[in-house]
């Protein structure tokens, strides 16, 4: 009788705390943290690498790992509330996608592992975000798509494709991270194929539409614009206003805007590194510190040309540009 009372205690106590019969394989939680919106089809969306990534690790979502989407909608000052929502949930780890989600959540904390998705230039060189690629010695790891580093491709583009242009248009939201560095970079790459540069700043909706009745004002060639999540969010209009100047835009940063009808698009593959993104967290979930999972680069960049936009413009593509395109829309 003793014996059976015992039972019947236990089975009591683990019914009326369920918690304590589930601790002990409670599965991990990651965070994700966006400053873009929510897509409507998020299901084929760029940020459907990651879970891919976790598939092709093994990973179930539900069964080995839950996860928990805050997206700030392209509003950079929601990302710290965000980041800290995500922190009081005491998530095993934090996937921030971009770079203003990344140094949002590193301002919150320095004892969750923060993945990198996609960095836009270098984290090595500024903020005091990591010690070094190779070894980056704190809380964040992860990928860097280092657009900067071949803007000169797409200035190489903008002459192959309008060789008569002699002055580039640069558009850029001031609060990106790397903005001092970006303008400079671009007008120096720039000079090397004999164009000029003057730049607009946008980080706000009316911004983007005063910007382009200036640039369409400016006898521009070109426009140049350096991708964040703000632009990211409002592209379609930013393609709009840039087909009634008729100007043609070329875009660092990825495929999506090209198709959303940007003439053109060269950026690293935000599917691909999201999908890398993915071996750092499994990683992490088996126990390594993120200050020594070295900062890898992209291997994948789109070249994604948009024919359509091309012959709205009257623009002609190279015939070598199509044969190395990625991928061209007709």
């Amino acid at each position: 009788m003793i014996r059976r009372d015992f039972i019947k205690f236990i089975i009591a106590s683990l019914a009326s705390h369920p918690l304590a019969a589930t601790a002990q394989r409670a599965i991990p939680v990651i965070g994700a943290l966006s400053p873009a919106a929510r897509p409507p089809q998020f299901e084929t969306s760029f940020y459907v690498g990651f879970l891919e990534g976790m598939r092709e690790l093994g990973y179930v979502e539900g069964k080995d790992y839950l996860i928990e989407w805050r997206f700030a909608g392209g509003d950079y000052a929601r990302l710290p509330e965000l980041a800290k929502e995500l922190i009081a949930l005491k998530v095993n780890v934090l996937f921030a996608t971009s770079t203003a989600a990344i140094l949002a959540a590193h301002k919150e904390t320095n004892s969750v592992p923060i993945v990198m998705g996609y960095y836009e230039d270098d984290p090595a060189a500024e903020h005091g975000l990591v010690a070094s690629l190779a070894r980056p010695a704190g809380n964040v790891t992860g990928l860097a798509a280092m657009g900067l580093q071949i803007v000169s491709k797409h200035l190489e583009f903008i002459r192959a494709i309008l060789p008569d242009a002699t002055r580039l248009g640069v558009l850029v939201n001031p609060t990106l991270a790397s903005y001092r560095s970006a303008v400079p970079i671009v007008r120096a790459s720039a000079e090397r194929v004999g164009m000029t540069v003057s730049d607009w700043e946008a980080h706000t909706p009316e911004e983007i539409e005063s910007a382009f009745i200036a640039m369409g004002q400016a006898n521009l060639g070109a426009i140049l614009l350096i991708s964040d999540a703000f632009s990211f969010v409002h592209r379609r209009r930013i393609v709009e206003l840039s087909l009634a100047k008729r100007l043609p835009l070329v875009v660092v940063g990825p495929r999506e805007y090209a198709l959303a009808g940007a003439l053109m698009s060269y950026g690293a593959s935000v599917y691909d590194l999201f999908r890398r993104a993915a071996t750092y967290v499994d990683k992490i979930m088996k126990g390594a510190k993120p200050g020594d999972l070295p900062i890898e680069q992209p291997t994948k960049f789109d070249l994604v040309v948009n024919l359509k936009t091309a012959k709205a413009l009257g623009v002609q593509i190279p015939d070598k540009m199509l044969a190395v395109a990625d991928e061209v829309i007709e």
